[in-house]
């Protein structure tokens, strides 16, 4: 798509995979409704305008948006923080599929995904 643009009021919380997926591709993304964001584990919009800055994305975020506003190289080495925060470390592990990344604390997928990363394994050797 040219761009994406969405209201995720709805399902707020597939929005952080969807922004990195975004990012990975280089697609220009505007997306709203994530007001819950910035009360879960962490800031969620704050931390994904920080992490996707290390793909080389730059993000302006509001109370209730994050939209994309340039797409650059991403570091040489990429290490993700996961703020304590599970679906931190689940929304940037797929870009493993186009390069290389470091997601710190990577135990926190256990409180909602336990085999989290060996069904992400499994997936990429087929």
């Amino acid at each position: 798509p040219e761009k994406i643009v969405l209201d995720m009021n709805n399902c707020p919380d597939i929005a952080q995979t969807l922004c990195v997926t975004a990012a990975a591709l280089k697609i220009p993304f505007e997306i709203s409704g994530l007001g819950t964001l910035r009360v879960k584990e962490t800031d969620r919009l704050q931390a994904l305008y920080n992490e996707l800055k290390k793909l080389g994305t730059e993000t302006k975020i509001t109370d209730l948006t994050i939209e994309s506003v340039s797409f650059g190289e991403p570091e040489a080495h990429i290490s993700i923080k996961t703020y304590q925060d599970h679906r931190m470390a689940m929304s940037f592990a797929p870009y493993c599929l186009i390069g290389e990344l470091t997601i710190e604390d990577e135990e926190v997928v256990e409180k909602s995904y336990p085999m989290f990363w060996e069904d992400l394994a499994d997936i990429m050797t087929k």
